[in-house]
Formats: structure tokens, C-alpha cells, sequence
């Protein structure tokens, strides 16, 4: 599981997906199957309820959401017998984060609530306990209720600032300050105030370095349309230029789509010849990355042609 995180932040999930995949039915499922009793069983559905969720979550990174979508149900289902409370939390946080990418807002919010209740019930993960209350914020965002969703983010701060009463899940991914500043650019941005929006993109990228390439960028493209919106195109296309050539490798759909997004929001600006040379610029660079999905048009998962691939944190 910390091999394929660690490959994941440099590569994508588009790189892994499949391999992720190879593993779960050639190693995991073998396992679900076999003769192990009490703990040594439930340790095994909880390995294939955290694995299946990355699985989810690199399908997602790939423009496959309906592919993700079954598998963070899959997921689901293995860890009400694997037993561990704050995988299950943890993965409702992902269904309601996908839930914000297939435009369902309420949806998203039952989701990041029932992960809530099940903290309740049991053990203190502030991290957890952080992502789930930024994923509702998200929610009220995306309704334009901004005093709900400023208190959301704010419980959210200080939730992650709180202790762990017991030793917390090593199949939960991380969830940090940085974590929580790109939910608040992406509240921000659907509220309108993008002066906001661009000091907590300032925050992200501050707190994600270079070895995390695909979250830095999701920073600094949260910067760049928080430029645009304020009339700033020519430093916008300076920081997007900068994610075009650091992420020639990543083999991330979300990370095209945004850029793929900016050719539209550029527009208005081609008069400038700062705009203009980006605009070339990008237009060959995703003409080379988007022959990489080609297939995702052919099987309706979502891609190119599909509903629901913005930015996300991983």
C-alpha cells in the first residue's frame, strides 16, 4: 500500500491503475477466499477494502468516476467486515468527494455526515475528522451558503489541530494542512471570493513540494483561475506554464482537464502576447497527452467526453 502511494504521488494514477488492479485479483482476492479465521480474516478484508479504495481513487486520477464510483462501494462493503471504523470514515470522505465531481452536492454532503457519524462512535482521527467537515463545506459551496461553509472550514482547521485518542489507521491516507487549504480553494472558487481563493492556493503550493507533483499543481492551477477571475491573465499563464512543464510525466486526466479548461477561460485575453504564446504552447503540449486517453471516449467511463473530472486531492 506505501509502494503504490509513494509511486502514485510521483506518477499518477493513470500509470498505476492497472497495476493496482493486477494486484487486488491476483493477490488479494485469492486470500478473501481462503481458509483464515478471526483477526487474521478481518485483517485481510480490511487490506482489500484499502486497497480497493486506491484502486477508486486512481480510476478517479485516470477520468474513469464510474469505474471509481463502484469501486469505493466495493470498498465499502469489505470494510464492514474487516471492522476498521476509520478506514470506513475514510472512505465515505472519498464517495463524497467523487460525489462533488458528478455535480450532487447533497449527495456529497449525506456522505462526508455519515463518515462523521462514525467517528463519533469510536476514535478521534483529526485528520479524518478535518476532511470529512471539508468535503460538507464543499457541499454548502457548492450551494453559495458561505457562512455554512466558512464554519465548516473553520471546525475543519481546528478539528485537525486536535490529538489522536488511539493509533490511527495505516490504510487512511494523510490528511494535512495542505490537504485542507486545496478544499478551501475549491469552496472558495465556487463562492466567488477569489481573493481568498488565491491566498489559500499561495498556502498549497508553499506546502507541497516538488516530489509531489500532482498536488502542487492542483494548487497552482487553483491559482491560476483564481488570477484569471481577478483580471490577472498574464501572471495566470506564467504559474500555468510552470504545471505544463512539470507535469509532462504525470499521468493524471484531472490535471489535463484543468488545463484543457484554460484555453476558454483565455480567451477573452488572446489579445495579449503573453496569452498568445501560452495558449500555443498548451495547445501542443495537451494535443501530446490527451492521445494517452483516447480509449476513455470509446468506454463511456467518464473521460473526455464524461461528466465530473475537476481537481482533486489524493
Amino acid at each position: 500500500m506505501q509502494g503504490f502511494r509513494a509511486a502514485d504521488l510521483q506518477v499518477g494514477g493513470g500509470h498505476l491503475y492497472a497495476t493496482v488492479l493486477h494486484y487486488l485479483q491476483t493477490e488479494i482476492a485469492p486470500r478473501l477466499f481462503g481458509v483464515v479465521n478471526g483477526a487474521d480474516s478481518q485483517a485481510v478484508f480490511t487490506a482489500a477494502a484499502g486497497l480497493t479504495e486506491m484502486a477508486g481513487w486512481m480510476a478517479h486520477d485516470a477520468g474513469r468516476d464510474i469505474v471509481a464510483e463502484r469501486h469505493f462501494h466495493r470498498a465499502l462493503d469489505l470494510v464492514k467486515i474487516g471492522g476498521d471504523r476509520q478506514l470506513g470514515a475514510h472512505i465515505l470522505g472519498s464517495m463524497s468527494h467523487l460525489a462533488h465531481h458528478l455535480d450532487k452536492p447533497n449527495d456529497a454532503i449525506a456522505l462526508a455526515r455519515s463518515g462523521q457519524e462514525i467517528l463519533r462512535a469510536g476514535s478521534r482521527n483529526p485528520g479524518l475528522e478535518s476532511r470529512l467537515l471539508a468535503m460538507e463545506a464543499r457541499g454548502f459551496a457548492a450551494h453559495r451558503e458561505s457562512a455554512k461553509a466558512a464554519r465548516l472550514l473553520v471546525l475543519a482547521e481546528k478539528a485537525l489541530a486536535g490529538d489522536y485518542s488511539e493509533r490511527p489507521s495505516q490504510w487512511v491516507s494523510h490528511f494535512d494542512e495542505g490537504s485542507l487549504a486545496g478544499e478551501a480553494v475549491r469552496c472558495m472558487r465556487q463562492l466567488g471570493q477569489y481573493n481568498e481563493a488565491e491566498r489559500q492556493a499561495q498556502r498549497v503550493i508553499a506546502l507541497r513540494p516538488g516530489g509531489r507533483r500532482r498536488s502542487r499543481a492542483f494548487g497552482q492551477l487553483g491559482l491560476v483561475t483564481a488570477l484569471i477571475a481577478q483580471g490577472k491573465p498574464d501572471e495566470a499563464c506564467g504559474v500555468a506554464l510552470e504545471v505544463l512543464q512539470g507535469t509532462q510525466s504525470l499521468s493524471s486526466f484531472l490535471v489535463i482537464r484543468q488545463l484543457r479548461d484554460l484555453h476558454e477561460l483565455l480567451q477573452p485575453y488572446r489579445s495579449s502576447g503573453v496569452v498568445a504564446d501560452f495558449l500555443e504552447c498548451l495547445t501542443g503540449g495537451l494535443r501530446e497527452r490527451l492521445r494517452l486517453y483516447r480509449w476513455l471516449d470509446a468506454d463511456g467511463d467518464g473521460g473526455p467526453t464524461g461528466r465530473g473530472e475537476d481537481t482533486g486531492e489524493f
